[in-house]
């Protein structure tokens, strides 16, 4: 644990890396690839974000989604303002003040999970990424604050990055999206490939369905490579994180393509191997 941490916040941001770890995602999270200085508070944003994204998702909290939401959204305001709250949110409030980071990042996100509850369509590519803008981006740029980075250039190449993972995790999780009667495919999208929405909520895979996806999956891939000069211009274990977070982005793209975009009846995921070849990557560059 970082020796720069509060000895009355140890435990709650220990709490945060137990939380993080137990967690599966497809990317880096307070990996061993970061500076230990950062993975405490890299897990307390990691916490903060997983939870609220738990309130808009998990069955459990059917019926007070949005009572959940905003209970963690004034829980970190009363934290900011060093009143009572729980652990893992006075960790993230020190993380939030220790690197001078914009309030407005962690409330965006919030108001992204307030979205998931209401809006379960989008008409255009710029609704989408209207999306991206609020549930993707501030995480990126709260990572580049807890690094130190705060140039302004440096942070749109993380947004870009950012929106472009946020886009993969839509492809690659289509089948569970649907599931919960949420299309991420852009309606303009759906109507140019003729796909009727009955059709991708009963997960009927097609040549048209392979065709929307296809299309998505390389809109996707120019999104995300405009975030690239990013990679080249940090340096140090951050560069390393980074790599690996674009490579394992850009593995689930090429697992997506050789499946033949057939994402409505398999989920693309990553093997130990896979996880392990991304580490290697990043090392080498």
């Amino acid at each position: 644990m970082s020796q720069f941490i509060p000895t009355h916040l140890k435990t709650a941001y220990q709490n945060c890396r137990q939380i993080a770890a137990a967690h599966y995602e497809n990317f880096p999270v307070a990996s061993l690839l970061l500076p230990s200085e950062s993975r405490d508070h890299i897990a307390a944003l990691y916490v903060f974000a997983r939870t609220a994204d738990d309130f808009a998702d998990e069955n459990k909290y059917e019926g007070r989604r949005l009572q959940e939401i905003n209970r963690w959204k004034n829980g970190l305001l009363s934290a900011i303002k060093a009143q009572s709250a729980p652990p893992v949110l006075q960790a993230f409030a020190h993380t939030l003040k220790k690197f001078q980071i914009p309030l407005s990042l962690p409330l965006s996100l919030l108001k992204a999970y307030r979205m998931d509850l209401s809006k379960k369509r989008y008409k255009t590519w710029k609704d989408i990424l209207y999306y991206c803008k609020h549930s993707a981006n501030p995480v990126g740029r709260m990572v580049l604050y807890i690094s130190g980075i705060r140039e302004e250039k440096l942070h749109r190449y993380s947004d870009s990055i950012c929106t472009g993972l946020q886009l993969i995790n839509f492809w690659q999780d289509t089948a569970i999206d649907l599931g919960r009667n949420r299309i991420y495919y852009p309606q303009t999208e759906l109507k140019k490939t003729g796909v009727q929405e009955k059709d991708l909520l009963a997960l009927k895979n097609s040549s048209s369905t392979r065709t929307l996806i296809k299309n998505a999956v390389d809109y996707t891939d120019f999104y995300f490579q405009k975030g690239t000069p990013l990679l080249s211009q940090v340096s140090g274990r951050l560069r390393w994180e980074l790599r690996a977070t674009y490579w394992g982005g850009q593995g689930i793209l090429n697992k997506i393509r050789k499946m033949d975009y057939n994402v409505l009846q398999n989920r693309p995921a990553w093997t130990v191997l896979d996880k392990a070849s991304l580490v290697f990557k990043a090392l080498l560059g």
